[in-house]
């Protein structure tokens, strides 16, 4: 048997296993990939949980392989697998604590099933583990309606990959539909939820992506999350945590209680806050360059230079902006205004030095810090660190709340209004690729030995930051 004969086999007993397919007609194996990275930056300044971060080193080293295959010129199948060496985050711990870990994951199982002519589809069904994004242009920061919570809107950016990752991996089914020409386009979504508490529900959504003249990209979006759930219980908790009310709150003054309440459910005047609500997305994407006329310009001086090798890189800002929750709820929900994450970002050409250069700013003048402490832990639609025990800033009491005026506390401790990331990117020859990224963003880092990820990043202020640099390699 030779090789080749041998790795067409393996890929068609992968995907006959994968599908249960017993006659698949006219298949068509495409070459497989197969590639590393390695990741090596450091937090340079960044806490956590009280614990300081500060120059803690990141280091992570991937491996991956995908293949696929095409199904009467219609159906395309595509799966990845792969693994990750990475090391958890070990601030003053032992030895122990700071041995390299090794996990295996699914980067995608995917099919795509196209409707019509291939090259003028008239409709895509997308269904599996895949990757969904909706703002090309977003290099970290952005891309809200899929990576961020509703109550609360907490954000997050990177994963399990550091860099390169401004998208949502998504579990369910996605139908896209062009429409005047392939100016505008309908995506209708149905994905489970995998990283938002509670998980396993079915959140519907859709967007929508237009772009009436060449240099100019408009995008809205709306998802219900947690539309569709096998137990609505648990979507706003009527529980009590060590005998005392966590998640309600009282229907006349609008404020929440804390206290030693029995049969919660029959306590008239009591309100419980909820998981569930709707997102809102909008967006803009402006291409300068275009518009000017810039990038003979660009594309001349580099060839002058002798910088033909990078590929080329345009003038663009571009924006976006989400509302995390359109219905109020009160006192920790009561201020759409504070839901409301804001994106800008521009790139940069640089004349065939990179191939990609990209500044992104991000305000967010959420009064809460950017926590997954309750939902994670203790399955609370609430934006506490923890499940509002009286060491924290948010505790109440049924007769003596607030213990303190909520700005107020805030204010002394709530400083991550403002986040950014620059992002650049590099081929140096076919098979071998360069980032780097320096960000004060929303990346939450694992640590051990429970491999969970931090409730909060470390880079809570502007100030703190990290970066990193990926080599990557392979066969494609």
């Amino acid at each position: 048997m030779t090789k080749k004969t041998f790795k067409t086999g393996t890929a068609a007993l992968l995907l006959s296993l994968a599908l249960g397919a017993q006659a698949w007609g006219d298949v068509v194996f495409h070459p497989r990939e197969v590639g590393a990275d390695v990741d090596f930056g450091q937090i340079v300044s960044g806490q956590e949980e009280g614990s300081d971060w500060s120059r803690q080193t990141l280091t992570r080293t991937g491996v991956y392989l995908t293949t696929s295959a095409t199904v009467n010129e219609k159906l395309d199948f595509f799966m990845t697998i792969g693994g990750l060496f990475w090391y958890p985050i070990h601030p003053g711990e032992s030895s122990p604590e700071r041995l390299v870990r090794f996990g295996p994951g699914v980067g995608q199982a995917q099919g795509i099933y196209t409707f019509g002519d291939k090259n003028d589809p008239i409709g895509k069904l997308q269904f599996g583990l895949f990757s969904m994004k909706y703002n090309s242009d977003a290099t970290n920061l952005g891309e809200y309606l899929f990576r961020s919570g509703t109550y609360p809107g907490s954000l997050i950016t990177g994963g399990w990959s550091y860099v390169n990752s401004a998208s949502y991996l998504a579990q369910g089914v996605r139908f896209t539909l062009p429409t005047f020409g392939g100016r505008v386009t309908h995506d209708f979504t149905l994905f489970m939820e995998r990283d938002y508490e509670p998980t396993s529900d079915f959140s519907p959504g859709y967007v929508i992506t237009a772009k009436p003249v060449n240099y100019l990209e408009l995008g809205a979006g709306v998802v219900w999350a947690h539309a569709l759930s096998l137990n609505p219980d648990r979507l706003s908790p009527r529980k009590t945590l060590s005998d005392t009310l966590t998640n309600g709150y009282n229907k006349a003054t609008g404020r929440p209680i804390r206290g030693a309440v029995t049969h919660a459910d029959s306590v008239a005047g009591i309100g419980f806050y909820t998981f569930r609500g709707f997102k809102t997305m909008a967006r803009a994407s402006l291409d300068v360059g275009s518009l000017i006329g810039l990038q003979n310009v660009t594309t001349d001086l580099g060839a002058r230079i002798g910088l033909q090798g990078a590929s080329k890189n345009e003038l663009k800002v571009y924006s976006e902006i989400a509302l995390l929750g359109v219905e109020d709820q009160p006192f920790y929900y009561d201020d759409k205004s504070e839901r409301m994450p804001i994106m800008a970002g521009i790139s940069i050409p640089t004349f065939g030095i990179f191939d990609q250069l990209s500044l992104e700013v991000e305000y967010h003048k959420s009064k809460f810090r950017n926590s997954v402490g309750a939902p994670f832990y203790y399955s609370l639609p609430l934006p506490l660190d923890d499940d509002g025990t009286i060491d924290n800033p948010y505790a109440y009491d049924l007769s003596t709340y607030p213990v303190a005026d909520r700005d107020s506390i805030a204010n002394s401790w709530k400083k991550d209004d403002w986040h950014w990331s620059v992002y650049a990117s590099r081929n140096i020859v076919p098979g071998i690729r360069v980032y780097g990224q320096i960000a004060s963003d929303h990346q939450r880092h694992p640590t051990g030995p429970e491999v969970k990820p931090s409730i909060e990043p470390p880079t809570q202020k502007p100030s703190d930051w990290y970066y990193v640099v990926r080599l990557e390699f392979g066969l494609f």
